[in-house]
């Protein structure tokens, strides 16, 4: 399945509690071969980055993309 940036641009990102943890600001691209190897997210004010798995930098969590379960009107997180 083709994803285009300006669809996930925004959404809501929601852990595997359905949760919400954030929205999508940014993705980061390997350059080689063209696929999304992580989506950056502005978390929630009320959550506390230091509780999370992933890699905070700059006021923005990075999550690698095989951490995504799914990509619907939300993106779903194995975790």
């Amino acid at each position: 399945m083709a994803v285009f940036a300006k669809e996930v641009m925004g959404l809501d990102v929601v852990d595997s509690h359905n949760e919400k943890l954030g929205e999508v600001t940014d993705l980061v691209i390997d350059k080689l071969s063209g696929s999304i190897t992580q989506i950056v997210v502005i978390l929630e004010a009320n959550l506390d980055p230091s509780m999370l798995p992933w890699n905070f930098r700059d006021g923005r969590m990075n999550i690698p993309i095989d951490d995504v379960s799914r990509i619907s009107n939300r993106i779903h997180l194995r975790k």
